[in-house]
């Protein structure tokens, strides 16, 4: 194991563990992070990818997170999960939404490939039946046919429009029914982590190897948390502009692309303020997890957290009892 350190290595001393030993000597704290070296070289950018990226600031965060990431787990999904329990369990993943640690570890590529299908079915599927609906009406007015001999004309064009996406979208969800076991395999492992438990980030990097010769060694590389800074990317598309967030180490060449749990890059950079204003405050050990909805079973395992839920009272099934008409209000007031 690799581990970038500069700041803590340099004061004579790290900061001292808290609550009772719970958490590391390296755990982030906003009120006591040891003073950093002076970054001397900007390991991360060229001069060209500087101009189109922008360092975010630390502290001041406030309590926001990116919609996207928040509406993903709804009450419903939550007590789905409390009922059918999690599928990744048994299944060697490694990835992992808890009071200690985010680790971000991506399924297998057949697991990736049914939930793109389904996905990608579903959207065409619904713009190809208001496509197909628009060009059957038009194609009767424009022909003066009755409705029934425009849609004798015209079905071999919808079924192909609509019956393709349909097939992908509901075969997706069949094989999902029949085989879950099958469908959800981990992948080759995690790519990185952000632990609050320990204040380190870490990084997986892979040894190209052909997959059929056995499971891919990985190098990891750590550094505390306080050693990075926010980034946002930006870059254009055909359809206009692009953000992504990253996580760059101050003092050497390492990146953590983040902006993959967050689906990937965005129209505006708004998620990637509200994303980084949240990892500062699920990190910092003075002050309890963030209102997270997938948080919420572990609350009660992280020392500062439960302490906070005990003196204000915090029901324990706040989000999981949570009316859809409720969630779907604060998701609005984000």
């Amino acid at each position: 194991m690799d581990v970038c350190s500069n700041g803590a290595d340099r004061q004579g001393g790290a900061p001292k563990p808290t609550v009772g030993g719970y958490y590391g000597p390296i755990a982030y704290r906003l009120d006591s992070v040891p003073d950093q070296p002076t970054q001397q070289q900007d390991f991360n950018h060229s001069t060209l990818r500087r101009s189109a990226s922008f360092r975010l600031p630390w502290g001041g965060a406030q309590d926001v997170m990116p919609v996207n990431l928040f509406s993903r787990w709804s009450p419903k999904i939550l007590r789905d999960i409390e009922q059918v329990g999690n599928l990744l369990a048994g299944t060697g993943h490694e990835g992992q939404q808890d009071h200690e640690c985010i680790r971000y570890a991506p399924l297998a590529f057949r697991s990736r490939v049914i939930d793109m299908c389904g996905a990608l079915g579903k959207g065409l599927f619904w713009v190809g039946l208001i496509l197909g609906l628009v060009t059957y009406l038009m194609h009767a007015y424009l022909t003066h046919s009755t409705l029934l001999a425009a849609l004798l004309e015209v079905w071999p064009f919808l079924l192909v429009l609509t019956g393709v996406p349909a097939f992908m979208w509901l075969s997706s969800i069949l094989v999902f029914k029949l085989f879950p076991r099958w469908c959800v395999k981990a992948g080759r492992g995690p790519l990185w982590e952000i632990n609050r438990r320990t204040g380190m980030v870490r990084v997986w990097r892979y040894a190209r190897k052909i997959s059929l010769l056995g499971r891919r060694e990985a190098t990891i590389i750590e550094a505390p948390f306080y050693e990075f800074d926010g980034w946002v990317i930006g870059g254009a598309t055909q359809y206009g502009p692009r953000f992504d967030f990253v996580l760059c180490h101050r003092y050497s060449k390492l990146e953590v692309h983040l902006g993959d749990i967050l689906l990937g890059w965005h129209h505006t950079s708004r998620p990637c303020y509200a994303f980084w204003d949240f990892l500062q405050n699920y990190m910092d050990v003075t002050r309890p997890l963030p209102e997270f909805p997938v948080l919420e079973p572990h609350r009660h395992k992280d020392p500062v957290t439960a302490e906070h839920d005990r003196k204000t009272r915090r029901p324990a099934r706040y989000w999981r009892d949570m009316s859809d008409q409720m969630f779907t209000k604060h998701e609005d007031e984000m």
